[in-house]
């Protein structure tokens, strides 16, 4: 591609995107939260990006040059990781919906092992469990267990040693809950009719 062919004239109103500032972004990857409105209104303007008058690697007075022909071949691969993330796979933009919050007490019926069961999210949710805590008031320095149930059998997380009664224990091991999952915890050596308490929290997600 020849300077003449890259040469293009400007006017003031036109919006330009600086090349180099693609190529070379000051930007760390990170995760964005974005309105469906705005998620339409990028995927209008991926047209406006595909076009190489849209771009400037050079300005001068009167003109200004569009990449050349290798840098134009890495903002169009760029450009297309774009769009397939924006209309690809509809499973990459989730939204967030709101935060993730529990605290379930229960006594315990009987002795030895007494389990909770946290519910788990609807369809079209994912749960990011932030964290899990547990209380009990009684003890005989036993431990609670983390677990992830699933349909395929329960995933043990962490077991927390719980050496004080009266005393909350936390753990902030991060987990993702989908459709049918749900946190388990086990309390090993329950007494009956102590208060068992289980608390977590994080954040929900809708996937489209």
């Amino acid at each position: 591609m020849t300077e003449a062919e890259r040469r293009r004239s400007y006017a003031e109103s036109r919006v330009l995107i600086n090349s180099d500032a693609i190529l070379t972004t000051t930007f760390d990857d990170g995760v964005l939260y974005f309105t469906g409105e705005q998620i339409e209104l990028m995927r209008n303007l991926m047209q406006y990006a595909n076009r190489i008058e849209s771009y400037a690697a050079e300005y001068e007075p009167g003109y200004y040059l569009t990449p050349d022909d290798t840098d134009w071949d890495s903002i169009q691969a760029i450009v297309a990781d774009l769009e397939e993330t924006l209309m690809g796979n509809p499973n990459t933009l989730w939204g967030y919906k709101d935060r993730y919050a529990v605290q379930q007490q229960e006594d315990a019926g009987g002795i030895g092992s007494f389990t909770i069961n946290l519910d788990g999210p609807p369809e079209g949710e994912v749960w990011v469990i932030m964290g899990v805590g547990v209380y009990r008031s009684v003890n005989n320095a036993q431990y609670a267990r983390l677990q992830v149930n699933t349909t395929s059998g329960a995933a043990s997380l962490e077991d927390i040693a719980m050496p004080l009664a009266g005393t909350f224990y936390g753990s902030i091991s991060e987990c993702i809950l989908k459709y049918t999952d749900n946190i388990r915890v086990i309390y090993t050596a329950a007494t009956d009719g102590e208060t068992v308490i289980t608390t977590s929290w994080g954040y929900k997600m809708v996937v489209p």
